[in-house]
């Protein structure tokens, strides 16, 4: 997709983050952006910095692991601009951080959640909008945001599970597009570490699904260190949001924010190819 200038953008997680930057890359090429995210506050204060610096944009509060309210999220963007040509899939939640719990341990409401969120809440975001930006016949792109995590190995982690299959949907999602002959390309963002809020996701998770004992002091200490560093280390949520908008015009499916993070990949397709147990992973570079 070539031309930005006066086309519609949707981003779920807009209002800070990988989502912000994003919403700032296409707009400030042009784009008309409708805002999605959960976390009202934050979200308004950003709608109204940008439309202050004369950016076209429309924020709505959505909960994207409810299909219901990704369907009204797309009414809202049709009601508003009309045709989207862009829809980036990139609300997520980290889960249980600092916990060290196997994955067999994990409850029923962390899988929920996490699970809801980053992977239900793409599956969502596709069937609400996809239909539509192949029915109008225009060029247009799809973002999924998943992880370096969601394509390399490591321990049990459910963020990881719900990562992965963001790929793997992402990856059939361009081979159906294909195969409907549309004029819409795929992209899988895949960031390592990035300074955003993602750590302190708990922030935003539902009454319904919150643990029923309160997190003791060492899993407090080890989210707070983990946090820090992200947003110490972490690249600038606008050089990736950046780095989508080129992966847009240039057509290109996978993206990873840090090259050095090749490394862990090539190793898990190693261990496939050659039939051998999972390596231990390679830390993340910042």
């Amino acid at each position: 997709m070539q031309v930005f200038q006066g086309k519609v953008a949707v981003v779920t997680g807009a209002a800070s983050g990988i989502g912000l930057g994003m919403t700032e890359a296409l707009a400030s090429r042009g784009m008309k952006v409708v805002m999605a995210d959960v976390e009202e506050a934050a979200l308004m204060k950003e709608a109204e910095r940008l439309t202050r610096a004369n950016f076209e944009v429309d924020p709505q509060l959505v909960d994207v692991s409810s299909s219901a309210s990704v369907e009204r999220l797309a009414d809202a963007a049709k009601a508003r601009f009309g045709k989207v040509h862009v829809l980036c899939n990139n609300a997520g939640v980290s889960g249980a951080t600092g916990g060290g719990k196997p994955i067999w341990a994990q409850d029923e409401a962390e899988w929920d959640w996490v699970m809801g969120v980053n992977f239900r809440g793409v599956v969502n975001g596709l069937r609400a909008f996809v239909p539509g930006m192949i029915a109008h016949g225009e060029e247009g792109h799809v973002v999924n945001t998943s992880s370096i995590l969601g394509l390399t190995t490591g321990a049990g982690s459910i963020y990881g599970v719900s990562k992965h299959a963001v790929t793997r949907l992402t990856e059939g999602l361009y081979q159906d597009l294909k195969a409907a002959n549309a004029k819409i390309g795929a992209t899988v963002l895949c960031p390592g570490m990035i300074a955003t809020n993602i750590i302190t996701s708990a922030r935003n998770r539902p009454d319904a699904l919150k643990d029923a004992a309160a997190p003791d002091a060492a899993r407090s200490q080890a989210v707070a260190a983990m946090d820090a560093r992200f947003k110490s280390l972490g690249m600038a949520p606008r050089e990736v949001g950046e780095k989508v908008a080129d992966a847009i015009s240039n057509d290109q499916f996978y993206v990873l924010t840090h090259a050095e993070n090749m490394d862990g990949v090539k190793r898990r397709f190693e261990d496939i190819f050659n039939l051998r147990p999972p390596s231990p992973p390679i830390p993340l570079a910042p």
